[in-house]
């Protein structure tokens, strides 16, 4: 399972109408602390999922599109980051430690 970049605002659109569930994954490249969530995060049993779609944005690159998601969702800009969105909602959001892949799938049981 590749991540798919979130390298363009339209993407987002995208993203609010999908039917499958959405995790964005901000991310800066240049923080060992973002690294490491990252990694941590492809190794849970979350990452791949078939009913997921998992979005990687890079914050140092595309800082505007995390502007706009922070505005939209009234979710203050962090990195890392994971936001997650079902039925075009935002139903989870941690950065840093507090990011738990297991209450992720938690949430998704539901």
């Amino acid at each position: 399972m590749a991540w798919q970049p979130l390298n363009n605002s339209a993407i987002l659109s995208q993203i609010n109408n999908g039917s499958a569930t959405q995790i964005i994954f901000k991310h800066s490249p240049r923080c060992g602390i973002s690294s490491m969530a990252l990694r941590r995060f492809e190794k849970s049993s979350l990452y791949g999922r078939e009913d997921c779609e998992f979005w990687l944005l890079n914050v140092l690159e595309h800082r505007s599109i995390s502007n706009t998601l922070a505005s939209e969702f009234n979710v203050r800009h962090e990195s890392p980051q994971v936001m997650v969105f079902e039925a075009k909602n935002l139903v989870y959001h941690a950065s840093h430690s507090y990011i738990d892949t297991d209450e992720i799938v938690r949430i998704l049981k539901k």
